[in-house]
């Protein structure tokens, strides 16, 4: 089990005093929720995503890591929802935004790299279509929380695999949970969870009930001088691509390619037919 020991010694320097930018290819792990979302309420594409990036070319630094989950309802649903309790109780579409910010720190010889997330910044918006959910998305001030969460990472090729995440409060204590990949029909993945209060173990307990998707990200490296965008959705002739800010700020980026409208965070394509 890894256990980051300065993790409860961690804290935040100000965002405000961030390095120059730097010309170095930056990182980004990426996991898009394998798990489709039923259909009875939500169009094809509704999904979640997870996005981590930290500054290049350091052992430490800033850290900052996007979740958030993109929806379309379907237009059923949402029509009868509406003509059963009145307007506007469901738009065709919502973006639940959590952003938290800490720390990394990045050993090599291990290929492993541990993030502290101190800070996190919450926001729901909604829209009758995608361009007005994004402008709601830039209009909507984010709800600032004290957090005291870990992850640990092991980085190979071009994949990140989390071993080992936590989150720790004054009333709940310290919870950890230890992932070990199995590998091979002999050696199944197991999960080990742990409950620690005043420095000591109180609860542990191992178990084999875990989505182990989740622990595989993809690991991007961007290159400096152009802009780095996902895919998330897509809808008849309207194509819509996440960019995340923190990887995208690091460097002198070229604009959005032509024919894409950037939208805060994210783009927009309209092929024409």
């Amino acid at each position: 089990m890894i256990f980051f020991s300065g993790w409860s010694c961690q804290t935040v320097n100000s965002l405000l005093s961030r390095d120059p930018k730097s010309e170095i290819p930056a990182s980004v792990l990426f996991l898009k929720s394998p798990r489709k979302m039923s259909s009875t309420f939500f169009k094809d594409g509704s999904s979640h995503y997870r996005c981590i990036q930290w500054e290049p070319g350091k052992s430490s630094g800033y850290a900052e890591k996007i979740e958030f989950s993109f929806i379309a309802y379907d237009t059923n649903f949402s029509n009868n929802i509406n003509a059963e309790f009145g307007n506007d109780v469901v738009e065709s579409y919502k973006l639940i935004w959590n952003r938290k910010v800490g720390k990394f720190q990045r050993n090599n010889l291990e290929k492993k790299i541990v993030f502290v997330y101190k800070e996190s910044y919450f926001k729901e918006v909604k829209g009758n279509t995608i361009e007005t959910l994004l402008e709601n998305q830039i209009a909507y001030k984010e709800n600032k929380f004290v957090i005291d969460e870990m992850e640990v990472f092991e980085l190979n090729g071009d994949t990140g695999i989390l071993l080992e995440e936590g989150n720790r409060s004054e009333i709940g204590g310290e919870n950890r949970w230890s992932h070990n990949l199995g590998s091979n029909q002999f050696f199944t993945s197991s999960s080990t969870y742990t409950k620690i209060n005043n420095q000591t173990i109180v609860t542990e307990h191992t178990s084999t009930n875990y989505d182990y998707h989740q622990l595989s990200y993809e690991w991007n490296e961007t290159e400096p001088d152009k802009l780095f965008f996902k895919p998330i959705y897509k809808e008849n002739n309207l194509q819509l691509f996440f960019v995340p800010p923190y990887t995208n700020g690091l460097t002198t980026k070229t604009k959005e390619p032509f024919g894409y409208k950037r939208l805060g965070d994210f783009l927009l394509k309209e092929e024409i037919k």
